[in-house]
Parts: structure tokens; sequence; C-alpha cells
């Protein structure tokens, strides 16, 4: 038998011997014994239907006072009211007070010993009152409980969903960053193989020199998908170099140049004061703007990159002279580039000028959302 069983057993029990005791000691009838068994083995279904079950103990009690006999059975009639007010709501729970309230007037009246009748309804309502003072705390309890556990539900419901936005934003970062880092090295790569297929028969040492570059380019993209992959890996041994700053901007336009582009960096301002980030972002953003520019404009022969670093914004601008290939260029690069201004809270445009393609936009140097 479970706990739930013993439960609902346990009052009838109780209510069922005292009853007992009291019938056998005034040498009861058939029907006071009917009448007591009837007020309380009914409990046992008081979990299922409160209301029901009290309002049946409460009849069959009102029916025993009316036919003059009283017994310990009729206490009942308490634990059912306990159970409408630790169970239903307070509306219900009122209704069965005052029934309960209203055959401990009667029962007093009838049966109180003499001039006791006060004394007889304060022990009788005392038991009453208990009974639903107990039942509203048990509920109160229930409900407290019920609003901690929907509580922790949402709470695990918002840690899964912040895990799998903070999954979602970590696979764009990393998306990210291999196309900067993987579109740019085979950009380059590929149009010095085209510019040392070209120039084989003419200059052997040139188209040497330029699959000697494509190799460095090669090379170098490889180390930094490595690198950007080994983070993902639980290897303490993968390789945790930094983000690439505006000191290594220099070098990008180095390997830009070889393509044979004319590429002129141009840098006003201090950038000391400039975040890791910010410099990063700088950084990709350049790198996106050349990449496109040796993937997508026609006759290019100059690019110029220009930041301009002030207190408060960085400026940049990456123009080029070349015929682009399309009337828009659309795609992850351009999107990248956005996302990345964005976390800054600044602008970025990207568009045909009367002299070929510009990317330009800033940076606000507070702190990144």
């Amino acid at each position: 038998m479970n706990s739930a069983a013993v439960l609902l057993l346990v009052p009838c029990l109780v209510c069922t011997a005292l009853a007992a005791h009291e019938l056998l000691y005034n040498r009861a009838g058939v029907r006071d014994w009917a009448l007591a068994m009837a007020v309380v083995w009914p409990l046992l279904l008081r979990r299922r239907a409160p209301l029901a079950v009290f309002a049946v103990c409460w009849a069959v009690a009102m029916l025993t006072w009316a036919l003059g006999t009283v017994s310990f059975a009729e206490l009942a009639v308490l634990v059912a009211l306990y159970t409408v007010t630790a169970h239903r709501d307070l509306r219900f729970a009122l209704g069965a007070a005052a029934a309960v309230g209203l055959g401990v007037v009667l029962m007093a009246v009838r049966f109180g010993p003499a001039g006791s009748v006060n004394d007889a309804m304060v022990i009788l309502g005392g038991l009453a009152g208990a009974a639903f003072f107990l039942g509203t705390t048990v509920r109160a309890q229930h409900r407290y409980l019920a609003s901690i556990e929907d509580r922790a539900e949402r709470l695990e419901r918002e840690r899964e969903q912040q895990a799998q936005l903070a999954a979602a934003a970590e696979r764009t970062r990393i998306a990210r960053e291999m196309h900067d880092i993987v579109a740019h090295g085979l950009v380059v790569v590929v149009a010095l193989s085209e510019a040392a297929a070209a120039t084989t028969a003419t200059d052997p040492d040139g188209a040497r020199d330029k699959m000697l570059q494509a190799a460095t380019t090669g090379r170098q993209s490889l180390a930094g998908t490595r690198r950007l992959l080994g983070v993902l890996r639980e290897d303490d041994g993968a390789d945790r170099s930094p983000q690439p700053d505006l000191a290594a901007l220099k070098g990008l336009v180095a390997q830009t140049c070889r393509t044979g582009l004319d590429v002129r960096l141009t840098e006003t301002g201090t950038s000391e004061n400039l975040s890791p980030q910010a410099q990063t972002t700088l950084y990709r953003i350049v790198q996106e703007a050349l990449t496109n520019v040796v993937k997508h404009a026609r006759g290019a022969s100059r690019v110029d990159v220009v930041l301009d670093c002030a207190p408060r914004t960085v400026a940049f601008r990456i123009a080029d002279d070349g015929t682009p290939a399309r009337a828009v260029r659309p795609g992850n690069g351009l999107t990248g580039m956005r996302e990345r201004v964005a976390l800054f809270d600044g602008d970025l445009h990207a568009g045909p000028t009367p002299s070929g393609w510009a990317v330009l936009g800033q940076l606000r140097l507070g702190e990144p959302r």
C-alpha cells in the first residue's frame, strides 16, 4: 500500500474507532451505526471529489442532528472541510466553512450541556477553524511549490534557449572568420597562379616568384584555418595566436600588391587607443574589401585604403578604379562586414562610384555590443 492510500485510510480508521467506542458504550442501534459509517467512509474519495464528499458528509451529519443522535463520526465533516480548503478555490472553502459553522451552531444548541452552549460552540468552532486554516496553509504551500517548479522549468527552458543562441552566434562568428581567412587567401593564390601562368614563357623568374608567393599565401591561410579550428577542439596544444590587428595591414597590403594591384594605405590619427576588437574588425573589413577587388573589379589597377582614427570614431574607405563585375556585389563577405560594424554601432556603405567601387563607413569607439 502506497503512502497516498495510507493518508486516505488513516482518518477513516480514526473516526471509525472513535465512533465505534461511543456507539458500543451507548449500545446504539443499527441506524446509528449506519449513519456513522455513512459519514466516515466517503472520506476515501475525498481527493477525487472533495466537494461531493463534503456535501455527503455534511448532509448525513445534519440528518443525525435531525434524528437526535450524534457521535464522534461527525468529526469526518472536519476532515472533509480540510480537504475542500486545501484542494479547491477560496470561494468553495468559504462556502464549506459557512456550512460547517451552521452545523456547529445547531449541534451546540441542541446537544450542548445546559448552561454551556457557548463553551460547546467555542470548542466546536475552534476545531472547525483549525481544519479551515490548516487547509488554507496546505493550499498556499502547494501553490508555492507549484510556482517554484514552474519557475525552475522556465529557467531551464531559458538556459537551453540561451545556449542555442550562444551556439548560433559562435557558428556565425566562426563562419565569418573562415570566410575572411579562406576567401582572401584563395583569391590571392588564384590571382598569383594566373599571373605566373601568363608570364611563364616571357618571365620565368617572375613566374617562379609568383608561385612561391602563392605557396606562402596558401600556407598562411592554412595556418589561420588550423588556428580557428583548433579553438573548437579540446586539445590544449592548439595554436592560440592572437587575432590580426592594424599592424598587420601592411603585410596584407603587400600581399595584395603581389597580385598586380597598386594598393596604397593611408592612416591618419592615432590607433594606439583602439581596442583589439576594433583593430581586428578594421583588418577584416579591409581584407574582405581587397578580396572583392581582386575577385570582382575588372580592370582595376589601384586601390586606396584610408583609415582616419579620431578620439571617438574610426572612419574607413576602400576604393578601387575598376569596373564592377555586377551592378551589386552581394554575398557573405558584405554581410560579414555589416555584422562586424554593427557590433560597434557603426555604419557601412558599399556601392559603385564614378571611378569604380567603394566601401566606406565608421566605427564608434564605445563599448561594443
